[in-house]
């Protein structure tokens, strides 16, 4: 079953990629963009030799970018330069605006800027988000405010189906609504790199997989889906952070990642209540050994909420790991047992490595080291809570005071880490 779902899935993509290469006007995917310096995101101080043309900004030392200042000027550069480099030069306030963008294979920089206001929809039946579907795109330094997209299959905050992707210093804000696939930031991750983001709002939806940040994370067949040093929080921590599908039949639902084989999970965190059937966890819904081989690894994380799941009483951070059979990691993993009561987590053999945990013992104290220091997350005095080969260490947390819940360091803006 694991098989046939994934080649369904390739060849949905496969088509989709097809469908919209159309729409975007051209012959071929093509090679991945050349990348450039991730320091190097302003243009003050640049030169570019020969001068960069009609449209164009100095980007970096002799590399120009496609510049954009509106939204309209933003679609144009996208859907006409699909594999080169995009830069936004203002914010934007997309209120009232119509947006759609099929494909999208370059670099966008948002150059610290934000889009807010924006509103968008499936209009094709197959994905919806800023970029319907992105394959080797660099996305980074993008803020996505007052965001709400709705569609029919595959939603994401960002991009609808990604393969291949980097994701770095992404902000998406806003609430977000679809039938199958559905995540703050991208509904479908084959492979790439998402880090140093974060969501904030509602996800309501995905009877397939339903989660904060992805939807659904795989490998693209040759590396794993990585999401690290990133968050997804709901407005506090009993407000719906992921609203999952509850009708009759299996619907994974994590705080972070919906349904997930072939992918790597550390540092995250998620905040709010998630709902589901069958599979729901605070981080992750579901987790399962990819067909060829791939592993799933989850550690160095923390759920604050409650999880409720229409047809198990559950708690914890993983809803079901239905095949532990691949080289799997669960390590260092902490949920708050006052927020979620219920007695029962998920039962697998090895069993998820997971410490019910109250939020005193959350707060206080959180730095890794000496027993004085280490509280639950790390202590020397206690051989049950080790240290393992790799910690939680600051960075990228933050542990804050004695009476503070750990966050992350360098996100993105707005960033309001409830703490």
């Amino acid at each position: 079953m694991k098989d046939i779902g994934k080649m369904n899935r390739s060849i949905r993509l496969a088509t989709t990629a097809a469908a919209l290469a159309g729409l975007a006007s051209i012959a071929s995917c093509g090679p991945p963009p050349t990348e450039v310096d991730e320091t190097e995101t302003t243009t003050s101080a640049l030169t570019c030799s020969p001068a960069c043309g009609a449209g164009k900004i100095c980007y970096a030392t002799n590399v120009c970018a496609w510049s954009a200042s509106t939204l309209s000027g933003l679609k144009t550069a996208l859907q006409n330069h699909p594999n080169e480099i995009v830069a936004l030069t203002a914010d934007i306030n997309a209120s009232g605006a119509s947006w759609h963008l099929g494909y999208f294979a370059g670099t966008l920089d948002g150059m610290n800027h934000t889009i807010s206001n924006l509103t968008t929809s499936d209009t094709i039946g197959q994905a919806a988000g800023l970029i319907v579907y992105a394959e080797y795109a660099t996305i980074k330094n993008l803020k996505l405010t007052n965001l709400h997209v709705s569609g029919t299959y595959d939603v994401g905050g960002l991009v609808g189906d990604c393969v291949a992707c980097t994701i770095n210093n992404v902000a998406v804000e806003g609430a977000l609504s679809a039938p199958v696939y559905i995540g703050g930031i991208v509904a479908g991750m084959s492979g790439g790199t998402l880090t140093n983001s974060y969501f904030k709002g509602t996800v309501t939806g995905g009877s397939i997989g339903a989660g904060g940040l992805v939807g659904r994370a795989s490998d693209d067949g040759t590396n794993l889906a990585k999401i690290t040093n990133c968050y997804a929080q709901a407005a506090n921590q009993t407000s719906t952070l992921v609203a999952g599908n509850t009708t009759a039949g299996i619907h994974p639902a994590g705080g972070i990642v919906g349904t997930g084989a072939g992918m790597w999970v550390s540092d995250v965190y998620a905040i709010g209540a998630v709902t589901g059937r069958g599979s729901s966890g605070g981080l992750i819904g579901q987790a399962t050994c990819d067909a060829d081989g791939f592993p799933w690894l989850l550690f160095n994380s923390i759920y604050r909420g409650n999880v409720t799941d229409s047809n198990l009483g559950w708690a914890g951070v993983v809803g079901q790991a239905i095949d532990v059979s691949c080289v799997n990691r669960s390590a260092l993993l902490y949920f708050n047992s006052d927020l979620d009561r219920d007695t029962n987590v998920s039962n697998t053999s090895p069993p998820i490595s997971q410490r019910r945990s109250t939020g005193a013992e959350l707060t206080r104290p959180t730095a890794p080291g000496s027993p004085a220091t280490g509280g639950i997350f790390c202590s020397s005095a206690n051989p049950d809570l080790p240290c393992g080969d790799s910690p939680i260490t600051d960075p990228p947390w933050d542990f804050g005071t004695s009476t503070q819940n750990n966050v992350l360091r360098n996100m993105p803006g707005p960033n309001v880490q409830i703490r």
